[in-house]
């Protein structure tokens, strides 16, 4: 396996740093408390967002890395099976699993039928499943999508994705602080994370330059300081946590995004490969779906803990690696049970 693929190799390390990156995020919610909590742990929180941000984009990349080219192996019928399969199913038995939650720990009320209709519908679930709204939303574009991402349509992709780029990066930026440009112009094809799913498979399939990679960090690293100084500036101003600079699409996380991916497709990662063995990166990173829709139950349990409330930092800084590992345990031995597979991707 190492050094036969490529895109194996970085693809498993990167979904590997984009789960963990989740589960940081979701452990420094003190981010969103500005004026209510210690400025050094809004700082240390914000400090942990930036690091972990791109992770989002990154699986929407991968998204694009290893589907869009799906043509090669199976039909567009047996692409929508497969994805019923491993998502959709998920999907609906860990929604109702969140809305449940709190009737057996907390002793809430038991959900109506409109409650359980509403939680599939409006994901009123648990919050961190938009993201499977959206990944619906471009697996339904992916037969279209996936006509486009050929070698021959290299520039086509490279005009998606600096289109994307400039409608959903930089007209935000200058619609809030230059002058008003009318929405309507912003073609609706580039909007959301259609920019993501190409730039992923874009990376994979085109030989940059080390000049031009060079750039792409040095992009990177301002688009850091201006995730972080920017959300620290614009809250202050605000006395509120504003999280313009903070949207998965901003100014500062795209770059951040694009380097990050960029930069594990240049990793050199058969050094890793020759002390951890290939099976151990392959089964981690296959578990990464299944660690994003469990992970959230064990932070909910950590969060109760008395000693942890009055300790935020020590959670921010310590739960995400026990909270990685029990979900990644908990995933890999549900797995092994007959039927439990279908609900645990």
């Amino acid at each position: 396996m190492p050094g036969e693929n490529k895109r194996i190799d970085y693809i498993d390390f990167m979904n590997i740093y984009a789960c963990f990156s989740v589960i940081c995020m979701h452990c420094s919610g003190s981010v969103f408390e500005y004026g209510m909590t210690e400025n050094r742990l809004f700082l240390l929180c914000l400090f942990v967002q930036m690091i972990a941000h791109p992770a989002i984009p990154v699986f929407f990349m991968i998204t694009g890395t290893t589907l869009l080219e799906y043509r090669k192996k199976y039909d567009t019928k047996t692409f929508f099976r497969k994805r019923v399969m491993r998502t959709v199913f998920p999907f609906v038995f860990w929604t109702f699993f969140y809305l449940l939650r709190p009737v057996w720990m907390d002793g809430a009320p038991f959900p109506n039928i409109r409650q359980f209709i509403t939680a599939l519908s409006n994901n009123e679930g648990t919050g961190i499943f938009w993201f499977f709204y959206v990944l619906f939303a471009v697996y339904l574009c992916m037969p279209v999508f996936s006509l486009i991402a050929d070698k021959k349509n290299m520039k086509l992709v490279e005009y998606i994705c600096i289109l994307s780029f400039l409608a959903v990066a930089v007209y935000p930026v200058l619609t809030r602080f230059l002058l008003p440009v009318y929405s309507d112009i912003i073609p609706p094809f580039v909007t959301g994370y259609t920019g993501y799913v190409f730039l992923g498979w874009l990376i994979l399939r085109k030989e940059f330059s080390k000049k031009f990679r060079v750039c792409v960090y040095a992009a990177g690293i301002l688009g850091a300081v201006l995730f972080f100084f920017g959300t620290w500036y614009l809250s202050a101003q605000a006395g509120y946590t504003d999280d313009f600079f903070m949207q998965y699409t901003s100014l500062a996380c795209y770059p951040m995004s694009a380097a990050v991916m960029l930069f594990g497709k240049q990793i050199d990662w058969s050094r890793i490969y020759s002390r951890i063995p290939a099976e151990v990166v392959s089964k981690t990173a296959s578990a990464g779906l299944g660690i994003y829709v469990i992970h959230l139950f064990f932070i909910t349990v950590a969060e109760k803990n008395i000693w942890l409330k009055t300790h935020p930092t020590y959670f921010t800084l310590i739960m995400p690696f026990v909270v990685y590992g029990v979900s990644l345990g908990s995933v890999l031995l549900l797995r092994k049970i007959p039927g439990v597979r279908r609900i645990v991707p």
